[in-house]
């Protein structure tokens, strides 16, 4: 799928966007995770949403074209761990992300959406059903937590993820960090080895230039209180998808939300990573596509 990119100037910050599929369609927002970039969708799940709905893809604030917050770090800010970082060292938090989504959707003129939100994403997605529930029509968390912003991520997916904290020596450099993530995250799905893992590899290289960014969105996650209780006020649909292979973010709390939540389904994904995969992306449609949820 290759649309446009396109541009809205909203409050302070112009933010990337595309639209894909009719425009008098019921509305689905599709938000990335962190660092994540709008063209990571896979065009699977992209393709068959538009055949029945208007998609919206955003770069998330501090990543792809949207603006950027701040400058490049040059070194991790004392105070930063993934088990929580110090009170007021992001400089906005997963409330402001949720903001973006909905002045968005205000400059659409959209009024009422499905949301569809992966890692980071999923976390911003479950914020906007808590803050504006008469908005969201149904609400699809893809490989995320469960209400906290606690991941359980081994070792090797930390280093991965810390990898973009900081400047690369070289566009270079930056492309084998892409690679080798995809690669692990993905479980293989998008190995190293692949000539076509590496040009997707250059192309968000050369899209996107951190300025750090990266660093910027895990500072908002990990400085964000546990939103768990009011999670469990929600009665709207929702389907909580999650890999059973996800080295990033283990998949019991997910199961442990949907059995909680009054209309929540809970769709295990065996073997699958921190990935979204053809065949989920087809549950997805699937599912929202369901004119009885």
């Amino acid at each position: 799928m290759q649309t446009q990119d396109r541009f809205a100037d909203l409050d302070r910050i112009r933010v990337c966007y595309r639209l894909d599929g009719p425009q008098d369609a019921p509305a689905v927002f599709l938000i990335a995770g962190l660092g994540m970039q709008l063209i990571e969708w896979p065009d699977t799940l992209v393709d068959g949403l538009a055949e029945h709905f208007r998609v919206i893809r955003l770069d998330n604030r501090d990543s792809g074209l949207s603006d950027r917050i701040g400058g490049p770090y040059h070194e991790v800010p004392k105070g930063f761990a993934w088990s929580g970082s110090t009170e007021g060292l992001a400089s906005y938090g997963l409330g402001d992300m949720v903001r973006d989504v909905l002045a968005l959707a205000d400059h659409l003129g959209i009024e009422t959406f499905d949301c569809v939100g992966f890692s980071m994403g999923g976390m911003i997605a479950q914020h906007l059903a808590i803050c504006a529930p008469t908005r969201l029509k149904r609400l699809v968390s893809l490989s995320s937590t469960a209400g906290t912003a606690d991941l359980t991520a081994d070792a090797l997916s930390l280093w991965h993820m810390e990898r973009f904290f900081l400047p690369f020596a070289s566009l270079a450099d930056k492309e084998t960090a892409i690679l080798e993530s995809n690669d692990h995250f993905s479980v293989g799905l998008m190995p190293a080895s692949d000539p076509q893992s590496r040009k997707f590899a250059e192309t968000l290289a050369a899209r996107g230039q951190d300025k750090g960014g990266y660093l910027r969105h895990a500072l908002a996650i990990t400085t964000c209180p546990s939103w768990r209780e009011q999670l469990l006020d929600i009665t709207m649909p929702a389907l909580i998808i999650h890999g059973d292979a996800d080295p990033c973010i283990n998949d019991t709390d997910a199961r442990n939300l949907a059995a909680r939540l009054p209309h929540a389904t809970f769709l295990g994904r065996p073997g699958l990573g921190h990935w979204i995969d053809d065949a989920t992306g087809h549950c997805i449609v699937n599912w929202l596509r369901d004119p009885f949820r």
